[in-house]
């Protein structure tokens, strides 16, 4: 069985199911390397717990050229790696899985080069998200994919833009990106009444309750568009007083947005919630709302898909065309027309919130941690078996 080798910068809690996944089909023979500042000490835990010595931390030093702000290609960071041929070396890989183009990828890209071994690239964007790509980027993303064996993106949408770019449809392969979908999934389905009731009372949510809770997940920064949705909200809750909106998350909008919200008690504003908490919150929820202007391949809502909710997701959202199925399993909008957004929330009034949320699970499941696992080891080991 050939080694395989994934360096990535950063993961968070959904990630490491997959990598799981991915030890356990190619027998374990999977390694993973990360940057050790960039990821949160609960995720080493769980990482080590699942690969234990096959997982290595990495020291990257950055440069930062440019700030960044909430949108892409806004910023730029140079990354300079201590010791990364030397710890590369000692796992002695077969195929190399590299994140993105930026980081480890230029010194992944050599180590490959001078060892004659193919190395992978993983990639999410989307043609909207890379709508504003300065031309420097562009030309060093096409100098990068000369050395790439294969593409390994997240869906449609980014295999279209790297087509757009001159990148063979025969090298990229779709399918690589999930959520802890069915740990959610579990957690959320087993959440007892006594519980919902509890979190009810916490958030000031009357039992038994007579209208819809919508639920977004996710940052209060400027591109998730949680402004725009508020301001839809309030013409909606004029004619659905009794529906609620929860907005679960953090950012540096939060108090603007609570001004924005003003003293309307059906806008709830819970702040970030554990990792581990968050499937209650999911449980109680009746339908999923995302605005974001701009997102790759979100994955609050295949998380949101794997507890059984519809789903309302803005167009810009880079998933909506693998994900949402529309009459089935939930409604797209654009979170910059007011009426859309308006139509979207009223959706979920005129259908069956429960074969809709039972349709959402089904079409998540072809996105599972095992399915995944499983597309890119096929996409990897059938040019080099």
């Amino acid at each position: 069985m050939k080694r395989v080798l994934w360096v990535n910068p950063s993961f968070l809690d959904y990630r490491i199911p997959l990598y799981d996944e991915l030890n356990k089909i190619l027998s374990g023979n999977f390694y993973f390397c990360y940057n050790a500042a960039d990821v949160p000490e609960r995720c080493k835990h769980k990482l080590h717990n699942a690969l234990h010595n096959n997982a290595q931390p990495l020291n990257l030093k950055k440069l930062h050229l440019k700030k960044n702000s909430d949108f892409a290609n806004s910023g730029l960071v140079i990354g300079i790696p201590k010791h990364f041929f030397r710890t590369i070396r000692k796992i002695h890989p077969d195929i190399i899985i590299t994140e993105g183009y930026g980081k480890y990828t230029p010194f992944a890209i050599l180590y490959s080069i001078f060892n004659r071994i193919p190395i992978y690239l993983t990639y999410e964007r989307t043609a909207h998200t890379e709508r504003n790509c300065p031309k420097w980027r562009i030309l060093y993303r096409k100098f990068i994919n000369l050395f790439i064996s294969g593409f390994l993106v997240n869906g449609s949408l980014t295999k279209e833009y790297l087509i757009s770019q001159h990148v063979r449809p025969d090298k990229i392969f779709c399918g690589s990106m999930c959520a802890d979908s069915k740990e959610l999934s579990i957690k959320t389905q087993s959440t007892t009444a006594a519980e919902k009731t509890l979190l009810y009372g916490k958030l000031n949510i009357p039992v038994p309750k007579n209208g819809l809770i919508y639920i977004y997940v996710g940052q209060m920064i400027d591109r998730k568009g949680v402004d725009l949705l508020i301001s839809s909200w309030k013409h909606h809750h004029d004619t659905y007083p009794d529906d609620f909106l929860l907005l679960v998350g953090d950012g540096n909008r939060m108090e603007s947005l609570k001004k924005l919200g003003g003293n309307d008690s059906n806008i709830i504003f819970t702040g970030a919630i554990d990792y581990d908490n968050i499937h209650r919150y999911y449980a109680i929820a009746d339908a999923f709302v995302i605005p974001t202007l701009e997102d790759n391949w979100s994955l609050v809502v295949p998380e949101a898909m794997a507890c059984r909710l519809p789903v309302a997701c803005s167009i810009f959202n880079g998933c909506h065309p693998d994900l949402i199925h529309i009459g089935k399993n939930g409604i797209t909008f654009d979170p910059t027309d007011n009426n859309s957004t308006i139509k979207a929330l009223e959706y979920f009034h005129s259908i069956d919130l429960h074969q809709h949320g039972i349709n959402s699970q089904i079409i998540e499941s072809r996105y599972s941690p095992s399915e995944v696992a499983k597309n890119i080891s096929q996409a990897i080991m059938s040019q080099h078996s």
